[in-house]
């Protein structure tokens, strides 16, 4: 017999098992539930266990959707305070270079040498200021917020290969310097207590969504009216996710592998 099965009222669809989900991230579950709301909302619904669950399923978007974004989608914070203090440091240590070369070579016009001394001591006096705490480095850069205004004529007379000027250079460390403190600020957002109650809300979001698709999958044995694909319909984005979390993890895994193998 080819085809769905009935036998007693009862519809058999000879799919494989299906895995429960278990990997998935904040961010995963973040997009996958904004996916599922929008849509993959009417075939969720065409269910009596799909409408049964929705307004559970809600407010576990609405609380993912309210943690800290340090927690739900970007970069980890580690990463992205690194990147920042990069950029920071990097603009910083052209400022000091740029300045240097006019310290050194001689009979140079007075006024370009002595904005340069000013630029110097106003945005970085030594190249040791760059490897500060992020803390110290933000707060420096607030504080030289208010010397690109009084030293914009004298940064203007750098010009730089390919466009602009040392104002914009400066622009750049100091507006990277304030970044610094935002992402400060976050983190702090981020307790202990915050991280915690986000892995139980990411473990339990997971299970529901693991026992709905359980709930629906028997529901769809039973009602023939039900589309054929329906687990494919409500689901298949997560599981794309799932998938691609997966593969993350196994890449990730061979990469440290490697790693190991070169240290030893």
């Amino acid at each position: 017999m080819r085809g769905a099965v009935q036998a007693f009222g009862v519809r058999s669809t000879m799919r494989p098992p299906m895995r429960p989900f278990s990997v998935f991230n904040l961010t995963d579950l973040s997009v996958g539930l904004a996916d599922l709301f929008t849509k993959r909302h009417a075939a969720l619904t065409s269910t009596k266990a799909g409408v049964g669950q929705e307004d559970v399923l809600v407010f576990q978007r609405n609380a993912i959707d309210a943690l800290p974004k340090a927690l739900v989608g970007g970069k980890p914070m580690s990463e992205e305070l690194a990147s920042k203090d990069d950029e920071h440091d990097g603009f910083g240590t052209g400022l000091w270079h740029m300045t240097e070369a006019y310290f050194r070579v001689q009979n140079l016009p007075p006024h370009i040498v002595d904005a340069a001394r000013r630029i110097r001591e106003a945005f970085i006096p030594t190249l040791g200021a760059l490897q500060e705490s992020y803390a110290d480095e933000a707060a420096a850069a607030n504080a030289r917020k208010e010397e690109l205004g009084k030293l914009e004529a004298d940064l203007k007379l750098f010009q730089i290969a390919g466009g602009g000027t040392l104002y914009d250079w400066a622009a750049v460390f100091v507006a990277a310097g304030q970044d610094l403190s935002v992402l400060l600020s976050k983190r702090a957002d981020v307790n202990a207590a915050t991280r915690k109650n986000a892995q139980v809300l990411r473990s339990e979001t997971v299970g529901i969504l693991n026992d709905l698709r359980r709930a629906i999958a028997r529901e769809a044995k039973r009602n023939p009216a039900l589309a054929a694909d329906i687990d494919a319909q409500i689901f298949g984005y997560l599981d794309t996710l799932e998938e691609q979390r997966i593969a993350a993890h196994r890449a990730s895994k061979a990469e440290r592998g490697k790693s190991s193998t070169n240290e030893g």
